[in-house]
């Protein structure tokens, strides 16, 4: 069983405190990162944050040079590219590497399927990890850190209430697998091709990440409807990695520090995610930029049997890791979800405005 994010985010805070005053003048070790995210987005500045903390921490040895989406490949071929040696680390969603390794998809995407705490319990305590290691294994890349999401939010022009309503239209995702299912076109396109599918009518509607970083994208300029919930790729994974050659020229100590740095980092990228995703969601309905509404949930139930139809051809057709995959996350599911129900929330159930206790507006 791997060690906790808790612990981990203590040592390297021990780490940051205690270390050698024997300042690198300059690096022994100089790394180039390329990341997922724009430089609006602030993804990019909390990986800034790390790399920078990384060096305090190494004295000066360990230089990582962090340079956002599409600096050395698409963001369809990043994986492939850090695992060839083009640049050192990369964060990405994994998903993007399904034609590599088929497992990606469930490892990083399962539609109506886990959400945040399952997922990392799943990757920390039943498997999940030395899974999606297995997979990187393939990329020759070493895994460091996962970036869990928060929720998905759809763009759209039309109030759709259900994936019923969605009949006939087009929509921008990484997984179109169930939508297929419900005579939807589910088109994959890559991040540097979103907003243009959206605007110019390509796409009818359009997934890719949380509201804030849809923001950042500019999408929530040309959607009128925000719907949620998420049950196309719930609470997806970005993952941090490093090519394994250069990480093995690291000593050890230096090692330790660059993996307790990013996972340190994990729970923070959840929770900045989703409060500046609650802020903006404030300011667009106070402005009328935007309505946001959510689907029915009882149509979930059937699309979850489907969606579980689905993951069993999937495990037939491409066997291997794919299959260890979903047979692990079937065994957690079944000793985990009849737990999660009875301990839930004590809110669980009820409205925003039973939450709260009082009368909403009168905090300001």
């Amino acid at each position: 069983m791997r060690k906790s994010v808790w612990v981990l985010g203590v040592a390297f805070l021990v780490v940051l405190g205690f270390g050698s005053s024997a300042w690198s003048a300059t690096p022994q070790w100089s790394w180039r990162m390329q990341v997922i995210h724009s430089t609006a987005h602030s993804n990019f500045a909390q990986t800034m944050q790390t790399a920078q903390d990384i060096s305090k921490a190494t004295n000066g040895r360990l230089e990582i040079k962090v340079s956002p989406n599409g600096t050395f490949s698409s963001s369809l071929e990043g994986f492939q590219a850090c695992g060839d040696g083009v640049f050192e680390m990369h964060i990405s969603w994994p998903v993007y590497a399904k034609g590599i390794e088929y497992a990606f998809l469930p490892l990083s995407n399962m539609g109506l399927g886990l959400d945040f705490i399952d997922k990392y319990v799943w990757m920390y305590e039943y498997g999940g990890w030395e899974l999606m290691q297995k997979a990187f294994d393939k990329l020759n890349l070493k895994l460091l850190a996962l970036e869990i999401w928060s929720p998905d939010v759809l763009m759209s022009n039309r109030p759709f209430k259900s994936i019923a309503e969605m009949k006939g239209r087009k929509m921008r995702t990484s997984d179109p697998r169930l939508l297929a299912k419900n005579n939807i076109a589910g088109i994959t396109l890559p991040l540097e091709e979103v907003f243009t599918g959206f605007q110019t009518g390509s796409v009818d509607m359009a997934e890719f990440g949380d509201l804030r970083y849809n923001q950042g994208l500019g999408l929530t300029d040309i959607a009128k409807y925000g719907i949620y919930p998420d049950f196309w790729n719930t609470h997806f994974v970005t993952t941090v990695v490093v090519n394994k050659a250069a990480w093995n020229k690291l000593p050890a100590d230096v090692q330790a520090i660059v993996e307790m740095g990013f996972k340190s980092r994990e729970i923070q990228h959840w929770t900045k995610n989703n409060y500046l995703s609650a802020v903006a969601m404030r300011d667009l309905t106070e402005k009328k930029k935007m309505t946001f509404i959510r689907m029915d949930k009882d149509s979930f139930i059937e699309l979850r049997k489907q969606m579980y139809q689905i993951e069993q051809e999937d495990s037939k057709k491409y066997g291997g890791l794919t299959a260890e995959t979903y047979k692990s996350l079937y065994k957690f599911m079944e000793v985990w979800y009849p737990y999660k129900q009875m301990s839930g929330w004590w809110g669980n159930s009820l409205t925003a405005e039973q939450w709260l206790g009082f009368k909403p507006g009168t905090h300001k």
